[in-house]
Formats: C-alpha cells, structure tokens, sequence
C-alpha cells in the first residue's frame, strides 16, 4: 500500500511587495501555489492508494477567493483520479470561535475527499475513522482548545480488524517546543507520552514545517511530513516536500520527496573586523553561487563587527545593487559594539510569531502574570486587527 503524507501548504500565504509578472499577483503567494500545483502533479504520476494532509491548507482561517479556488482545483484532480484523500484542519484553517467555521469543509463534498474539522455541522466533528482498504485512518482535527485536543486522542482505539492504523494529527509535541519555535496563533502542543502508547502504526503530523521523525519508544512511527514551501527565512535550510510511504508486510519505509521552490541562499555570518569593503564584497560574492543561478533568489546575509564607515562604502558600491538582484533580500548589519544599524533591512516572522517571540524572550513579564495566557490573548488581538479572527 503506498501512501502520500503532507502538510502544511499554506495556501494564500503572501510576503515582501513583489509582484508575479505574469499573474499580476504576490510573488510569494504565486511561489506556494506553484509548489501546491508541483505537488498534485507529482501524486498523480505516482497514483498512490491514500493521500493525508495533516493539516494548515490554509494560511488563513478566511483565506482569498484565489486561495480557495487553487485548493478547490488541485483536490477536484485527486477526486477526478479517484484518489483516497484524508485532510484534516490545522490551527491556521481552524478559527478561535467554533460558529465562525472553516471554509475547509467544503472540500468534504468532492468524491474521494474526506475533510475532517471541528466545525460543529460537520460530519463527525472533530474525529472521523476511514477505512482505506486494508488500513483504517483516525483524523483528528485542530480543535478549539488544547484540552479538547488531547481528550479526542486520548480516547483513540485502534481496530485490530485492519492492517494498518494510521492517526493523522495536527500539534506540536510538547518536548520539541525549545527545539522548534513557532509561537504560532492558536496553536497546539500535546504531550510525547499521548502519541507513544503503541497504538498505531503510523502518526502523520502537521504543524511543523520541518521534515523530521519523532522517535518513540514503542513500535509506532511517526513523522512530520515538513512544509511544501518555505515561509521565512529561518526555514531556509529546510527541504520543501513530502514523505511517500510504503506499508508492506515487512512493515513501513519512508521516503522523502522534494519540490522545486524558489532557492533560498544563507550565507555564513562574516567578522568584517579589519576587513575593507572590497574584501567583504569578495567574500560575499565567493560565497553566493553562479550569477544566473542567483537571480530572483532570496537572501540572508549577516555582517558582524562592520565599521560605520565600510559598511556606508559598501552599500553603496554593492548591497543595493544585490538587493536589485534577489527577489527579497535580509542583510543583518552589526556594528563592533553589536549595535543594530538604522539602515538594516530585517526580515520579521508573522506578528503573531515575533509578539510570542517577543514575551518569551525579550519582556520583562510579572511573576503574577500567566504567560501563556498573555501571549494567547495578544495574538488573539492580533488576529482579529489582520482579520483573520473574529472578535470576541
């Protein structure tokens, strides 16, 4: 049995100010249909047995008509194939308050399609077991609060008259949090110990845009699928894509497939100290690939230790021209004091992320003040200013 697992995609996903000449819209929000658009052809020259997306379709709880549409096209092509697919809402398809409800459901009409939501009208809300032939697949949706969320896993059985069962989940794993920032609105963790009882063969996770197995210590594998574009460049050095499985008697191989994307190019950070602004050019350029292979690229740059003066030289004669050259660019400039200079161009996360971000490591939060809360209530408030949340 071959199985398709990803997640991920956000769809309507748009950054920076450029624009895609031929389509006329966001070069980053054309970048992830493209890659969503790469991905449908790939399942269909494979002509797999099921597909799961564990999750964040979506980049929106209300995503754009286009976004919509996109996402209406590539699922109508897996129905038109007859292709058995699983998707389950993640935290950014799912909305705070459960009567907004998700345009996410309205993929579970297609043939073929299960579209699995904790919209309170859906088809068994939350939670839907779908047998697929000799496997059985335990959806699980985002739900509106981490507690319910681990209550509907927690109640789980696996059925020993299938093959195979696969959960598919959409969460952080508690003991990743450090390891893997996201601060995402409305996200959810859940504990290791919940998904390591040996009850399935298989947990395809959403949430993550890493590709990576989280290792168990029972016989359950379990992995995230990692996003099919990049979203910042922190993810720059991840590997766009999607895991092909194979089940089989001997038991299940994973098999990692990449997307063409746009290339993302992170330089090591250069100690300008005592270097002139044709030495750190040089260094610069030697470290970049070929001219034609830079074009349109997205670059991250990190100088230390630059004196005022070379970096004015060096701007002038050099940066700007890079920066005409990249589709976006994000040059860190510090000088020997590693003071951040006014002219830096930063690169910044989503609001939500950078205000998590920000109180977890840069406030001065009082020892009477619940932090999690904080945060939840910030983002929230920042959902609702970009309209992506309705107001309570």
């Amino acid at each position: 049995m071959q199985v398709i697992h990803l997640s991920d995609t956000h769809l309507g996903y748009r950054e920076f100010q450029k624009i895609d000449p031929k389509t006329g819209i966001n070069q980053r929000e054309q970048d992830v249909y493209d890659a969503f658009e790469r991905v449908a052809d790939r399942i269909l020259q494979l002509e797999p047995d099921l597909v799961l997306h564990a999750g964040d379709l979506f980049d929106s709880v209300r995503p754009t008509n286009r976004a919509v549409n996109m996402a209406t096209a590539q699922f109508s092509r897996l129905s038109r194939a007859n292709i058995p697919t699983v998707l389950i809402a993640g935290n950014h398809d799912t909305p705070k308050i459960a009567t907004t409800g998700t345009i996410t459901q309205s993929l579970d009409a297609l043939p073929s399609i299960e579209a699995v939501t904790s919209d309170s009208g859906s088809n068994q809300r939350g939670y839907r077991k779908i047998p697929v032939d000799r496997a059985l697949v335990h959806a699980v949706s985002d739900a509106p609060t981490e507690e319910e969320l681990a209550g509907w896993i927690s109640s789980l059985e696996p059925d020993d008259n299938y093959q195979w069962n696969i959960l598919v989940l959409h969460a952080g794993v508690r003991s990743l949090a450090q390891e893997i920032f996201s601060g995402e609105f409305n996200e959810h963790h859940v504990d290791k110990d919940l998904l390591d009882r040996g009850q399935f063969d298989y947990i395809a996770l959403g949430h993550y845009h890493k590709r990576m197995e989280i290792k168990l210590s029972s016989t359950t594998i379990a992995y995230y699928s990692g996003a099919t574009e990049r979203f910042s460049f922190n993810e720059s050095e991840y590997s766009p894509g999607f895991l092909r499985l194979g089940f089989s008697e001997e038991g299940i191989t994973c098999t990692e497939e990449l997307v063409q994307t746009r290339d993302f190019i992170r330089l090591e950070p250069i100690d300008c100290k005592s270097l002139t602004a044709r030495e750190i050019q040089a260094r610069i350029e030697n470290a970049l690939p070929e001219r034609d292979e830079r074009a349109k690229s997205l670059l991250s740059l990190k100088l230390t230790r630059i004196n005022p003066g070379t970096y004015s030289v060096l701007a002038e004669e050099y940066l700007d021209d890079l920066r005409d050259r990249m589709l976006e660019t994000n040059f860190q400039i510090y000088t020997p004091d590693e003071v951040e200079m006014n002219k830096v161009s930063l690169h910044f996360s989503d609001l939500r992320t950078e205000f998590a971000d920000f109180i977890n490591n840069r406030a001065s939060v009082d020892q009477d003040i619940d932090v999690e809360d904080l945060i939840s209530t910030g983002q929230n408030f920042l959902g609702e200013a970009m309209g992506e949340e309705d107001k309570t």
